[in-house]
């Protein structure tokens, strides 16, 4: 075992979900799911399961037929994980926004949320509390690009689409979530705070 490669113990697991990979033995989508959420951080295995959910290379049926597989040791483990998968998150930057909201004790978020008004313009924000009228955005440096004209172009485009969210009277904030919200979860935890999520 090294930090890029890890032996799953399986002695007890019968073998499930081997295919061939450009004559390679390789394990199925949901195997190495589950596997991962059996053995690594719920921070780290769910943007995995996510990510298989979201491109259909498995679905929660395939997840939990491989959970059920696991020795007692992974199983519950896996289990809870498998449970948050879901195939709305768009970035593993989102899946590890929702862990952190769960770790956080927050409200259940709507995920992929649409604003729309007829003869108008169409949002979808990344997670929205009704209940406190606060939208959350997480941001990711890939969407701006990297020529300057680009970048510019995208922060006006972001600009028109928060003002047009900010419009809807149910929404009372746009709280943006940045990756060191997410590697240090107290400013997360502040930032919800302030814009009147509860955090437990």
């Amino acid at each position: 075992m090294s930090a890029w490669f890890v032996r799953h113990g399986v002695a007890s697991r019968p073998p499930s979900g081997h295919r061939d990979h450009r004559g390679l033995p390789a394990t199925s989508p949901a195997r190495t799911a589950v596997d991962i959420a059996s053995s690594r951080p719920l921070l780290l295995a769910l943007p995995v399961l996510d990510h298989v959910l979201r491109w259909r290379c498995a679905t929660a049926e395939d997840l939990g037929r491989e959970v059920a597989l696991l020795g007692p040791k992974g199983r519950s483990k896996a289990a809870s994980a498998v449970a948050m998968g879901s195939p709305r998150s768009d970035s593993p930057a989102e899946s590890m926004c929702r862990v952190r909201f769960r770790l956080l004790g927050t409200p259940e978020p709507v995920q992929q949320h649409v604003f729309s008004r007829r003869g108008e313009r169409t949002a979808v924000v990344d997670f929205w509390f009704p209940d406190h009228g606060v939208v959350v955005e997480v941001d990711g440096r890939a969407k701006y690009g990297t020529a300057a004209a680009d970048v510019a172009a995208a922060h006006w485009q972001e600009k028109q689409r928060e003002d047009f969210v900010r419009s809807f009277p149910e929404v009372r904030t746009v709280v943006r979530v940045v990756w060191t919200d997410l590697v240090e979860p107290e400013r997360l935890r502040a930032k919800l705070l302030r814009a009147g999520v509860p955090c437990s």
